[in-house]
Parts: structure tokens; sequence; C-alpha cells
């Protein structure tokens, strides 16, 4: 296959650690068809890249990267478009910096959705968020324009939640209900298919997993989670992490996936 210059992704910064590696993953899954092309630096960039489709920058650390870099890098590529990748060090960025506008930055646990978006917009899917918008924007832009079904072929999966914060719990519930999923009872065991668990405090969930046995397929639910806490997760039978702050595709996708539903999500009419 011939790729024109709109089909490459450009990955900047280390995109091996820990935290960026579901960036990865996500991009060989969604953008399979283009071409990958690295660099660790900004400075390093082949001077013969034409301008790619998409340019991933993997942060791992405040100031990483240097804002007249930056700078000279969107005055190079114009056309394409950014997403900025950013790992738990980052979390105040957005706030004590600007570099990079709040269109642009996703935490690197939920970049899944973000390029899945940014990929529809390169091939005229979905609408262009601009590089201005606010958070209210942002999030409208995740959520408004696209509906999501657990229930495909009339078939509801029966789901437990296991939160100490009764208001998170109630909000759980009813956006899973809205989904078309079944939501288990306190004391109901039988046929759960999967356990959603809020994982703050971690130390005291951590320990309450240590003396539970044949409990479901899970997924961890956390305000923080470090690359440490999810690997330490992992390794306690849960499947997938997701930020409690982030879109709420990302617990969408991670309950299909864990589930195994073959879904797409819809655009609403």
């Amino acid at each position: 296959m011939n790729y024109s210059e709109q089909e490459s992704v450009l990955i900047v910064g280390d995109y091996q650690t820990l935290e960026m590696r579901a960036v990865l993953d996500s991009l060989n899954e969604i953008c399979s068809e283009a071409r990958l092309f690295h660099s660790k630096k900004i400075n390093t960039i082949s001077e013969e890249l034409e301008a790619p489709a998409l340019i991933i920058i993997c942060q791992n650390w405040p100031d990483e990267f240097d804002s007249d870099e930056l700078g000279g890098l969107i005055s190079r590529f114009p056309i394409s478009r950014f997403i900025c990748c950013y790992g738990v060090w980052c979390e105040s960025d957005g706030r004590t910096r600007t570099e990079w506008p709040l269109s642009v930055r996703v935490p690197a646990r939920s970049a899944h959705v973000r390029i899945r978006q940014e990929w529809d917009i390169v091939h005229g899917k979905a609408i262009v968020l601009p590089l201005t918008a606010g958070r209210d924007e942002v999030f409208q832009s995740e959520t408004f324009f696209e509906q999501f079904r657990l229930d495909i072929d009339g078939v509801s999966p029966l789901i437990k939640l296991n939160s100490g914060d009764c208001y998170y719990k109630a909000m759980l519930e009813e956006l899973i209900v809205s989904w078309g999923g079944k939501i288990a009872k306190e004391d109901q065991n039988d046929n759960v298919e999967l356990l959603i668990i809020d994982l703050d405090p971690w130390e005291l969930v951590m320990d309450e997993l240590i003396v539970q046995d044949s409990l479901p397929k899970m997924i961890g639910v956390m305000g923080l989670a470090h690359p440490e806490t999810v690997m330490a997760a992992n390794q306690h039978g849960i499947k997938m992490v997701v930020c409690k702050v982030g879109p709420e595709q990302s617990l969408f996708q991670a309950i299909t996936r864990v589930l195994k539903i073959k879904t797409t999500p819809q655009a609403v009419n």
C-alpha cells in the first residue's frame, strides 16, 4: 500500500515508559495502516519527514520540552493534528504551565479516546476542536456527539460496583444503566460478569483484594494512578485502571474490552 503524507504518525518523546505503553498500543490499534515515526527529541526529527497526519508528544515530566522547540514544531507542521499525552508528574501543567492548550493535552492513561477522536478528524469523520477550547468545550466534544451501548442484541452485562463513595457509586450506576448495562445488588455474586472497584484509597483496597477469592473480571477506577500502582493492581487481578476524571469513553471502552463486547460508538442524530 502506498501511504500519502497524511497517513503517517510522528511520536515525539519517550514512549517506552510504563505510562506511555498504552499510548503506543492505542496508536497501533487505531492507526494500524499508518506509518509510525519516532524521535526522542524535537531537534532530532528527520528533515525529510513530510507533514504527519498526527503528532503525539509523550511528556513524562514537566518542562521536558522547550517552549521554543514546541513552537518551531507547530510552525513546521501547521496542518498536523497534535496530542500531548502527559504522565502523572505533569498533572498540574494545565494550571502552572501554558505550553500546550487544554484542547491538546490528555492524560496518557486516557489517550485512547483522544487518539481515536483525532484520527477521525484526520479522516473527516469528527468535528475539529479549536485550540482555544476550554475545559467545558473539551468535555462536551468528548461526550456530546456519541452514544454508547452495552446491550448488544438485547443482552445486558451484569456489572457490580464496589465503592466507599456512595455519591460516586450512584453516578457510575446511572452511567452504566444509561449504556444498557445491569447493576448487580450488593449481595449478588452469581452471574456477575464484571466488578468495577473504586481503588481509592489503594492501600485499603489492596488488603481487601488479597483476602478475596473467586472474583469476576475486574476494572479499577482511581483518581491519580501512578504506574507502580497500576502494575500492582494488575498483579491483583485488575484488568484495567481507568482515571476517574477522564472522559466517560475511557470507562466504556475498558468495559467493552474486558468483556469483549463488539460495539462501536454511534453518532447521535
